[in-house]
């Protein structure tokens, strides 16, 4: 499959504008790629704060059902009462922290 963007772009930094760099970067999901090319396309880069700690609970709680979709589909229903109740609170849980993430915003 060929590339999006077939064309790199080097930039020279020196230190104190590389750990510059670094700290904004850090505060956001996304690469250092992503954030130059947001940034230099003159798009709104917002951070949210713990917004990273929600994206990680979601992916663990997606990768939960994806095990009780497997176990269902093998017929080991027996386990499948536990697993959901858990999953319901750590969703319950997820909510309520991106609820307060979006209060912020």
């Amino acid at each position: 499959m060929a590339r999006k963007r077939n064309y790199p772009v080097t930039v020279w930094l020196d230190e104190k504008e590389l750990i510059l760099l670094k700290d904004k970067v850090s505060k956001t999901y996304f690469c250092r790629s992503d954030y130059i090319r947001k940034c230099s396309l003159g798009k709104n880069i917002t951070v949210v704060p713990g917004i990273r700690d929600l994206i990680i609970e979601f992916k663990r709680i997606g990768s939960n059902l994806d095990q009780i979709t497997r176990s269902v589909d093998c017929d080991a229903s027996a386990m499948l009462g536990d697993n959901l109740k858990d999953i319901k609170e750590d969703l319950k849980t997820a909510w309520g922290k991106l609820a307060v993430v979006m209060k912020k915003l």
